[in-house]
C-alpha cells in the first residue's frame, strides 16, 4: 500500500512539473497572440469602461512590441491593458 501511495505521489509531481515546464517554455510570441485575442474580447464586453481608450492604447503598444521582436515587453503591455479593464490576464 505504501509503495502505491509513493508511486502515485511521484506521478502527480511529475505531471505537475511537466505542466509548469510547458507553460514556462511557451514562446512569448504565442502569449502575445493569446493576450491580444483576450483583450479584444474583453474590450467588446467593456465598451462603457471609463479607461477603455487608455487600455486600447496599451494594447496597441503591446501589439507593436510583439511584432517588432520585443515580445516579452509586449506581453507586459498587453497584460497591463487587460488589468486596466479589470480583467485578469489568462495564459
Amino acid at each position: 500500500m505504501t509503495y502505491r501511495m509513493l508511486l502515485s505521489a511521484a506521478l502527480v509531481t511529475m505531471l505537475a512539473a511537466g505542466g509548469i515546464a510547458t507553460a514556462a517554455s511557451t514562446p512569448p510570441a504565442t502569449h502575445c497572440s493569446a493576450l491580444e485575442r483576450q483583450f479584444d474580447d474583453a474590450a467588446a464586453a467593456h465598451q462603457a469602461h471609463p479607461s477603455l481608450q487608455a487600455a486600447k492604447a496599451l494594447r496597441e503598444d503591446g501589439a507593436k512590441m510583439c511584432t517588432s521582436g520585443k515580445a516579452t515587453q509586449g506581453v507586459k503591455k498587453l497584460e497591463q491593458a487587460l488589468t486596466t479593464l479589470g480583467v485578469k490576464p489568462q495564459l
